[in-house]
């Protein structure tokens, strides 16, 4: 029955495609310079919060862990982060959003194209990390052998793949609408379910953090200062995943477009964005505590397996959430390589150009999924992640998203040192073959490293002037 569903949803898909196409196909010089007619981006926010790796991955495990203080925190964080994003683009006032990409991408040669690689990989990384995740839920949800799971995530991300190739934007705002009901759906049953349910009477204690994650010595039996240290790492990790996404950055500019201080839509944009992470503890509520240590998937889902109507309903929404944030991700890596080739070199016509971007993000794509298949801990590429996002919003932060201000060649250096330390930093926690709950507790060491980037832009920020006026 699920997978009967499934396939109705990505026919539906595919027919908002082919009905997309044919009231407005891609535009032959430029393929996503695509602003106008866009359905709902307020509403499609779902690309980037409604996703396998944030909001069932990280987002779910905070939940889970570390309860509602911490989770109050990435509420707080993605509000936050659309309004720093919504002051960025008004500061640079483009009247499109590909005339945005092109403002942020100037300054130094090598610092630019330093800057959109980097995006670039890690949005084509974000996307693989929802593949493989995608794989897990296969593999515990209908019980298939590991390759015929592989199988049926690659099978989906194909049909994803295809619909973003042949309708861009417009086919990704259109069903993200679809997508986000679904979602919706899902959030509101296991809502339903809850209330319903004869909670323990330890479900309270379940709303707030349990010991060993996110601790500071200082801090140990002062509750309301542990409380306050989560919620700021908590808001500082839901700030940096939207600021590094240029996906994000399209919907927040569309939202903008109108005139106003803060218009409805935009209210409405954070309201679909920060909803879904306070939704998130119902659904752990109904889940149960786990047990520290290893995660058991088939144990942890034990009650939505038994439950035909529960099952279905989350099957559905977590399908629809990995095509959200996989075509989003996806998308958003072609754009920026798109437009740092036309920095390099222009071209009457992009779509040759669009189409073989395509291609090698999509072969790229996969050969990163069968390499990370051979670990047994699908969240371990989420961990990478966690400290190239954290490097992305330090820079963001530090150069208040204009990497023009940076001296030459120097955001290269920021990338590689900041990068190295991050593995360096998660070799020295170990790199678990299995997905573990102590995953979380690199979550501060991400918050450390914004931190020290954000610093270090500021100071080459200052240096640049410096010099700027010295000559």
């Amino acid at each position: 029955m699920p997978g009967l569903l499934v396939g109705i949803i990505l026919i539906a898909s595919l027919l908002l495609v082919h009905f997309s196409l044919r009231a407005r196909p891609l535009p032959e010089d430029r393929p996503l310079d695509v602003d106008e007619g866009l359905p709902l981006p307020e509403i499609g926010q779902a690309s980037t919060v409604f996703s396998l790796t944030a909001l069932f991955g990280a987002y779910f495990g905070i939940a889970l862990l570390l309860g509602l203080p911490a989770l109050t925190g990435v509420a707080f964080g993605t509000a936050l982060g659309l309004f720093l994003i919504r002051y960025w683009i008004e500061a640079y006032k483009p009247n499109r959003f590909e005339t945005f990409l092109v403002n942020v991408l100037r300054g130094d040669n090598r610092n630019v194209v330093v800057y959109a690689l980097v995006i670039s990989v890690v949005q084509c990384l974000y996307a693989t990390s929802e593949l493989l995740i995608l794989r897990e839920i296969a593999k515990v949800s209908f019980g298939v052998r590991p390759e015929h799971a592989s199988l049926l995530a690659v099978g989906i991300a194909i049909i994803g793949y295809f619909y973003v190739l042949f309708g861009g934007y417009m086919a990704v705002f259109r069903t993200d609408i679809l997508q986000f009901f679904l979602v919706a759906v899902m959030a509101v049953t296991f809502s339903l379910f809850l209330f319903g349910q004869n909670l323990p009477t330890e479900w309270v204690t379940r709303l707030f953090p349990r010991p060993g994650y996110w601790e500071i010595p200082s801090l140990i039996g002062t509750s309301k200062a542990l409380y306050f240290y989560h919620f700021i790492i908590g808001a500082i990790m839901g700030m940096g995943l939207l600021v590094g996404s240029p996906d994000t950055w399209k919907r927040v500019f569309l939202v903008s477009r109108r005139k106003g201080k803060i218009g409805l839509r935009f209210l409405t944009l954070v309201i679909v964005g920060v909803t879904p992470c306070l939704m998130l503890m119902p659904f752990a509520l109904t889940i149960g505590p786990i047990e520290d240590g290893e995660i058991n998937a088939g144990i942890m889902f034990s009650k939505l397996l038994t439950n035909n109507y529960l099952f279905v309903v989350a099957v559905l929404g977590l399908v629809a959430s990995f095509l959200s944030a996989f075509n989003g991700a996806l998308l958003a890596s072609v754009h920026i390589g798109l437009i740092l080739s036309r920095k390099q070199k222009r071209r009457k016509s992009e779509m040759p150009r669009f189409h073989w971007l395509m291609v090698t993000t999509i072969v790229t794509l996969f050969l990163l999924f069968v390499a990370f298949t051979s670990s047994g801990n699908p969240y371990l590429l989420g961990n990478l992640l966690l400290g190239a996002y954290s490097l992305i919003a330090g820079v963001q932060i530090g150069t208040s998203g204009n990497i023009s201000k940076l001296r030459g060649n120097s955001l290269l250096w920021v990338y590689i040192l900041g990068f190295v330390g991050w593995i360096f930093y998660l070799a020295s926690k170990g790199f678990p073959e299995v997905a573990t709950t102590y995953q979380i507790n690199t979550v501060p060491g991400g918050v450390m490293f914004f931190l020290i980037s954000t610093i270090a832009c500021q100071i080459l920020v200052r240096g640049g002037r410096k010099n700027a006026r010295n000559s």
